[in-house]
């Protein structure tokens, strides 16, 4: 049966529609108006799910996007910890995801310990705290779209992969080489996550 679409995410969809534009025209303003008020949308209809983790994880997710909007390096690291927060809430969250191994444990130690590996370079280079906060962001990431394979859920599946795929791509852009699409790739595929994951959940 196909899932029903909530009116408040079709207004997601359009404000994400709108922002990518936005990114594409480097509107600045806008942009800083529109990101964190897109995952809020995007948290709205998953206050009366099944889980509080989901909502709670979202607004955590906005204080992430709130962070990385500053122009700062300062603030990587709230917005690190932000997410990692996000990420550990919908971990917890997954239902019908039971607890123990699969031989699916492997791919995603497999992805963990490659993107380590291919960011040493650039992540050396940073302070220990950022150093210590992208080995345990990556485990973190990894073991929630891990725990997601469990649950048989394909759009959950697919959510938690498009997460690992954005922050990646944000990595990547951070530590070792930035591409003038990395900001459109980022944001699509982070909303894309985002949006997958509240629709399972509302």
């Amino acid at each position: 049966m196909a899932r029903k679409i909530s009116s408040v995410h079709w207004v997601a969809v359009v404000a994400i529609a709108v922002y990518l534009l936005a990114v594409v025209r480097q509107w600045t303003e806008l942009k800083f108006l529109l990101k964190p008020t897109v995952t809020l949308l995007i948290a709205y209809p998953t206050k009366s799910g099944p889980s509080s983790g989901i909502f709670w994880g979202l607004l955590f997710s906005t204080l992430g996007d709130i962070c990385l909007m500053i122009p700062r390096e300062d603030m990587f690291v709230p917005g690190l910890l932000s997410f990692l927060v996000a990420h550990i809430l919908y971990t917890v969250s997954f239902r019908n995801a039971p607890v123990g191994l699969s031989w699916t444990v492997v791919p995603f130690g497999a992805f963990a310990a490659a993107m380590m590996t291919a960011l040493y370079p650039g992540v050396a280079k940073e302070e220990m705290v950022v150093q210590v906060g992208v080995v345990v962001y990556m485990l973190v990431i990894s073991g929630m779209a891990y725990r997601a394979s469990l649950s048989g859920n394909a759009l959950l599946i697919v959510g938690t992969l498009l997460f690992c795929l954005s922050d990646s791509i944000l990595a990547w852009d951070k530590f070792l080489h930035s591409y003038e699409w990395c900001e459109f790739g980022i944001m699509i595929t982070y909303y894309a996550a985002q949006l997958c994951i509240a629709m399972v959940h509302s």
